[in-house]
């Protein structure tokens, strides 16, 4: 209610600023017409005379024409008609004004504005912004640190995988590469600047990124990020049978009841593979508590949204309950209360592409 009284405020001091020139009297000033005319031309006919152009008697002449004319037009063109006319474009110009200016304000600021934006309490947006500080005086220290020492591979090795949380792929794609030309190659460093790689072209595995991951796995067979990427490209590729196959292999490796295991099975059960791993169902005791407390999560995150951690839970979980409705819904609103945190924006995607929420 009381954004809405700030708005109409503002709305208000608008058109009191417009009206008030409108408001000022009209001043009576003498118009230039045909009287003004007729007037000089008796004073150029004296002129004439004094300058000897005509003599007296066309002088005379020529007086006694202006001089009819002029009374002829006696009080035609008064001034009170002007005052009269302007007062009523005047009048106008205010109707105008105090009725377009509010409801054009009302429909720029529905069509532009966000009134459906949920409340930002001061508290989170505090703790976030600490949080955001506290991220980017690390990334100032660590950047500080190797602009003196440009030689120390832990330190490109420690801020790649920073710059690809906060969505600097570039960079993380320089700090990776860096770190292996210092350090040697192996999974991890590979496999994270495959990933890089694939952020920076919208979660695609190109054909250098899937290079890193061939050879991170050549390096550390069990390296499961290179072993999940490299059946994502198969599968991007239309190579359904290689992507189940890479699928199976590495959710061999997986607890069961583990979120990646999960998520394998949800991508499995879209190639039409395995199925997904059963859900307690809502009439069970244990999937009635499941969903309770998912509900708890969903009622957490509308109260406060600046849980990003929150968010993602959230979404995997009513995947998992089978509702990709309620998941796509989720993501949307995480992406709307998390809207001023790139890099939180960019953990939303990624993993709304790891579960197959995009659109």
């Amino acid at each position: 209610m009381s954004l809405w009284l700030f708005i109409a405020s503002l709305t208000g001091f608008a058109v009191f600023g417009l009206l008030w020139p409108l408001s000022r009297p009209v001043r009576a000033g003498r118009d230039l017409d045909d009287r003004d005319f007729y007037q000089s031309q008796l004073a150029e006919i004296d002129q004439d005379i004094a300058r000897g152009v005509i003599d007296e008697a066309s002088a005379a002449s020529a007086r006694h024409e202006a001089a009819r004319r002029l009374l002829a037009l006696g009080d035609q063109q008064a001034i009170s008609p002007v005052i009269t006319q302007a007062t009523g474009r005047r009048r106008a110009a205010a109707i105008l004004t105090i009725a377009c200016v509010p409801l054009l304000a009302l429909a720029l600021y529905t069509r532009l504005g966000s009134p459906g934006l949920p409340d930002q309490p001061i508290a989170a947006r505090a703790e976030l912004l600490s949080n955001d500080a506290a991220l980017s005086t690390l990334i100032s220290k660590v950047e500080a640190r190797l602009e003196t020492h440009p030689e120390d591979g832990l330190g490109w090795a420690t801020i790649a995988p920073v710059y690809v949380s906060v969505g600097r792929y570039a960079d993380g794609i320089t700090a990776f590469t860096k770190a292996i030309a210092l350090m040697g190659e192996s999974g991890d460093l590979l496999s994270g600047l495959g990933e890089a790689r694939m952020a920076t072209a919208d979660g695609i595995v190109t054909t250098e990124a899937l290079r890193d991951f061939d050879r991170a796995l050549v390096l550390d067979p069990t390296n499961e990020r290179a072993q999940y990427y490299r059946a994502m490209a198969a599968e991007q590729d239309g190579d359904t049978a290689r992507a189940l196959s890479l699928y199976q292999e590495l959710a061999k490796r997986l607890p069961p009841d583990s979120e990646p295991a999960q998520l394998i099975a949800k991508r499995m059960a879209a190639l039409g593979g395995a199925a997904a791993p059963a859900v307690p169902g809502a009439d069970t005791d244990q999937g009635a508590m499941i969903r309770s407390m998912v509900q708890r999560l969903d009622e957490k995150l509308k109260a406060d949204g600046s849980d990003i951690e929150g968010w993602l839970k959230l979404m995997r979980a009513y995947q998992v309950l089978g509702d990709g409705e309620k998941a796509k819904e989720a993501r949307d609103r995480a992406k709307r209360a998390q809207s001023n945190d790139s890099a939180a924006l960019a953990r939303i995607d990624a993993a709304a592409r790891d579960l197959g929420l995009m659109d």
